[in-house]
């Protein structure tokens, strides 16, 4: 329950795009994305409690 809390806070409310093995532990890493702009917001690995927020540019938003 703590590991769900933490993406909350960091990541909000998020959609799974999709989930490869996780380079550090072996298990799954998992990545979102935001279900209204689609764009990649971050991912993590619930065994490593490891947890990185994808931060968009200048550059990136305007592309879009």
């Amino acid at each position: 329950m703590h590991f769900e809390l933490l993406l909350e806070a960091v990541l909000g409310h998020r959609e799974i795009i999709h989930e490869l093995e996780c380079t550090i532990c072996g298990f799954y890493e998992t990545y979102y994305r935001d279900p209204v702009t689609r764009q990649s917001i971050g991912r993590v690995c619930n065994t490593c409690n490891f947890v990185q927020k994808f931060e968009l540019s200048l550059s990136e938003e305007r592309v879009s």
